[in-house]
């Protein structure tokens, strides 16, 4: 049952009282006037501006038409005779004045089974508690795929400049921009005409940069700008695999096809094996945005601020999405969640917040979360179904440290030398991904050092001993993650 259902169905139902929470005032009242299930009857809508003005119909009567008084408004209303939508715009602004609310209470027992029907438009649910119980609410929700398509073929056929979009840049174009308002993207639409003549692939860009731009507006999400691919990570072919498989899914083929959107996935490991890297490449893969969320930020000092904190949050990210909500060292915000951490059980309740939202959302949101230690991590996280999978990623085996050498010594030197990857893989048995990197730019400075000369294989093995792996450092712990993950996990390497 898509919006306009639910409020014929609610004003059929003989509610008198109805909220629209939106943002969209104008898109909703062209939807409300166009529509055939009102068809019957006037609307009309009050403002503080204009007063009454009749979007449909006539004025039916009203004599104070520009008066802008919400008590004559009221007034006005309770006199109307007919069937009517009566659309008061702002008017929750007047909720402090205890005789708006007395008012308003009174007139929705009077319209009780009459044809009037009152809507009040405003841009959140927040209610004062006298009204709760009188006011039935909906939102309405963003442009769906099919009415960003009707705008995007308006848009095109009127601007008659260039070729068309083909049908899959179409669907890329339309997937991009939803999350955003209309008004977001009628504007945007006319941006990518003005700017490139036409409608074709530059158009992503300009798009992903006003998705940037809604998230600088908050403190708890930062967008990450994406360069890398998953040409960029040496092994862990079984979660690239995994990827690859669900590169599509977020596309409207996928859907018809009848798969579900993924929740995500949780990556545990050994610190500096990839888990980030892997989170930066899928959104590289997939053409999403990638959201961090750091939930150091969303604990507040008031009661009740961090939920909110939270599920702002997660509101800006499904505003977004699709898109990839990255969350980094997810242990660090829920090792207190047991309550032994003496917050007054503030982690417990962001920790059900989250559950929650993950257990529930229907938006096309895909976590990435990442964690090193297990051990604080709660159970109820990593309970079957709130990912689509856990992976383990392992130190890399000899193969992988292959290919981490010439993933990264390519990108030191795109015109690569000859090095002998097999020796050197041989001489970092233990070695994760980054403390490759580091040996590797140990050896450019020591090189650098030495007359600027150029790096050399002698100067990487000379530098493998002057780091002391991590597998050494906290072997006993590395150990004991290797056995959890043994039974509990699936292996992101392809080799053990």
């Amino acid at each position: 049952m898509n919006f306009l259902d639910r409020l014929n169905t609610t004003i059929r139902s003989n509610q008198s009282l109805i909220n629209v929470i939106t943002f969209e005032e104008n898109r909703f009242l062209t939807m409300l006037s166009e529509s055939t299930l009102f068809k019957d009857k006037n609307i009309i809508t009050w403002d503080l501006g204009d007063g009454f003005f009749p979007l449909k119909g006539d004025f039916g009567g009203i004599k104070n038409r520009d008066r802008t008084d919400p008590i004559i408004c009221l007034q006005e209303i309770k006199k109307f005779k007919g069937n009517v939508i009566f659309v008061l715009r702002d008017f929750h602004l007047h909720f402090r004045e205890s005789i708006i609310l007395r008012s308003l209470r009174n007139l929705n027992h009077d319209l009780q089974f009459t044809k009037k029907t009152i809507i009040l438009t405003t841009p959140s649910a927040t209610l004062p508690l006298e009204l709760r119980e009188d006011i039935s609410q909906l939102e309405l929700e963003l442009p769906a795929y099919a009415e960003i398509e009707k705008e995007l073929d308006s848009i095109v056929v009127s601007a008659a400049q260039g070729k068309p979009p083909t049908p899959q840049l179409k669907e890329k174009i339309i997937e991009s921009t939803l999350g955003l308002s209309m008004v977001n993207i009628k504007n945007l639409f006319s941006k990518i005409i003005i700017t490139h003549g036409s409608i074709d692939e530059r158009a992503i860009e300009i798009i992903l940069l006003e998705k940037r731009g809604i998230i600088k507006k908050g403190e708890i999400l930062e967008f990450f700008p994406v360069h890398e691919s998953l040409n960029d990570i040496g092994g862990l072919e079984n979660l690239k695999a995994w990827l690859r498989k669900r590169s599509q899914v977020f596309t409207r083929k996928a859907k018809d096809y009848g798969l579900p959107a993924p929740k995500g996935i949780l990556i545990i490991g050994i610190q500096g094996t990839g888990k980030s890297l892997a989170a930066k490449a899928t959104a590289g893969l997939w053409k999403l945005p990638l959201l961090r969320m750091d939930l150091g930020k969303v604990f507040g000092s008031l009661l009740g601020e961090s939920e909110q904190n939270l599920r702002q949050a997660i509101n800006l990210a499904e505003t977004i999405s699709p898109c990839i909500l990255w969350i980094d060292e997810l242990e660090k915000a829920f090792a207190g969640s047991s309550g032994s951490a003496g917050d007054g059980g503030t982690s417990a309740r962001i920790l059900g917040t989250f559950l929650t939202w993950m257990q529930e959302k229907t938006k096309p949101v895909f976590i990435i979360a990442t964690g090193n230690d297990v051990a604080q991590l709660p159970p109820e996280l990593m309970r079957k179904g709130r990912f689509d999978e856990i992976f383990f990623v392992d130190l890399p085996s000899n193969s992988e440290r292959q290919a981490i050498f010439k993933v990264l010594l390519e990108k030191v030197r795109p015109v690569i030398r000859q090095f002998d990857l097999v020796k050197l893989a041989d001489a970092t048995t233990d070695y994760s991904g980054a403390e490759i990197e580091q040996i590797i730019y140990d050896a450019m400075f020591n090189a650098f050092d030495d007359n600027q000369r150029e790096f050399t294989e002698a100067d990487i093995l000379a530098s493998v001993n002057e780091i002391i792996p991590i597998s050494r450092l906290m072997s006993e712990k590395i150990d004991g993650l290797k056995a959890w993950a043994a039974q509990r996990t699936r292996k992101a390497n392809s080799e053990s």
